[in-house]
């Protein structure tokens, strides 16, 4: 029997350094079993084997992966940046960015997630553990607790045997805390344990108070009536219609992409609110013709699984704690507001009908950058600190 999923261990370190040249080590190694947990015990003792090597290299003993993540920088940060072809573009990248080692699940059978509109399809990746610049971030704990909660649903769902290595851990995210404007309390996870050291992180602001002079998007705190008056700007949109296309009087793919692209321009830039059911010059339109398309469905619960429905299809489910969404009613008419907060660790991209699109905020509209070189120094500047 083929297993759902199997795990890879992959690493992008740099071997030899010297004023003139930076070489680096990649591989990719594979592990698979018809019981996943195997492979994912092959996968770690492949793994810490590896640490081990590295750590010896410089005359150190393993002691905890707290050590690790310091004793081991010399192999993964460097101050350099190195030029590669993008189609007929020089593009210059740090050379650290990508550079780390880590543990991923691979899907290898399509699986459906906790939520009704989460699902995974074959070739999917989740970092579950490692250190270093991996794509998504390993040393990011945020990202990493959530992929170790949905590796531990892949092996519920599918009755895999998970040798008593599941791990109850009390865990504060970030995203829930951003600016302790947030009052949820720290949440619990059960997962598959990992090196990794938990101790500390079920409390709030573990990753330093917040500073309130970088605060780049402020909360309501006037009434959406004077956000209205205000008019468009870097951070405020206006749109009449959710899926609703005034000139074919039927619903439009076109117009929910359009939605979508505005909240990704707010991601990568300042963030900003969004508002359906408003008219560019301020006027009220209210979502009716959005509430007529739900064949006398609960109206708003059509509109939200439709919203939903749009974020997974033209962004991803991964931004779901960036983006708030509330009914008001304005002049005896629904509108819907949609706050956006900045998108703090990473660019986040837009599927469009030429593959990824990039969208940033200008000052009343969202400008999407084609440019590969602009792209990439704008995600730098952005993010890299």
């Amino acid at each position: 029997m083929n297993p759902a999923f199997h795990y890879v261990v992959k690493a992008k370190l740099i071997r030899y350094k010297n004023a003139d040249d930076i070489n680096f080590l990649e591989f990719e190694e594979k592990f698979e079993n018809e019981n996943p947990i195997i492979a994912r015990e092959a996968a770690f003792n492949f793994y810490q084997n590896y640490i081990d090597v590295l750590l010896e290299s410089k005359n150190i003993k393993y002691i905890s992966d707290k050590q690790t993540r310091e004793e081991l920088k010399t192999f993964i940060e460097t101050e350099t940046s190195s030029k590669m072809k993008v189609g007929d573009k020089l593009v210059e990248f740090n050379d650290a960015f990508g550079n780390g080692i880590g543990i991923f699940l691979v899907v290898d059978i399509a699986q459906d997630g906790s939520h009704e509109s989460l699902s995974y399809k074959k070739g999917d990746e989740f970092l579950i553990h490692g250190i270093g610049h991996l794509i998504g971030g390993s040393d990011n704990p945020d990202y990493v607790v959530g992929n170790l909660d949905q590796e531990h649903e892949f092996y519920q769902i599918n009755n895999y045997d998970t040798k008593n290595k599941e791990k109850k851990i009390v865990y504060c995210s970030r995203d829930e805390w951003e600016e302790g404007f947030r009052e949820d309390e720290p949440s619990n996870y059960i997962i598959l344990e990992t090196p990794f050291d938990w101790t500390g992180f079920e409390k709030p602001y573990w990753w330093g108070e917040p500073d309130k002079s970088k605060q780049e998007i402020q909360q309501v705190t006037k009434s959406v009536e004077q956000i209205i008056e205000g008019g468009e700007g870097n951070q405020v949109e206006f749109k009449p219609s959710l899926l609703y296309n005034f000139k074919s009087n039927k619903a439009g793919i076109s117009v929910k992409g359009k939605i979508a692209t505005t909240v990704c321009a707010f991601l990568n830039s300042n963030g900003g609110y969004l508002l359906i059911g408003v008219k560019n010059d301020k006027t009220i339109g209210g979502l009716s013709y959005d509430f007529s398309l739900s064949n006398e469905k609960d109206q708003k619960d059509f509109f939200l699984l439709e919203f939903d429905e749009m974020i997974e299809q033209f962004i991803s489910t991964s931004i779901i704690n960036y983006v708030k969404g509330e009914f008001y009613e304005i002049e005896g008419k629904e509108i819907f507001l949609v706050s956006v907060q900045p998108s703090n660790r990473r660019p986040i991209f837009l599927k469009g009908q030429e593959g990824k699109e990039f969208f940033v905020r200008k000052l009343a509209s969202s400008k999407r950058i084609y440019d590969i070189e602009e792209i990439a120094n704008y995600c730098i500047d952005k993010w890299s600190s």
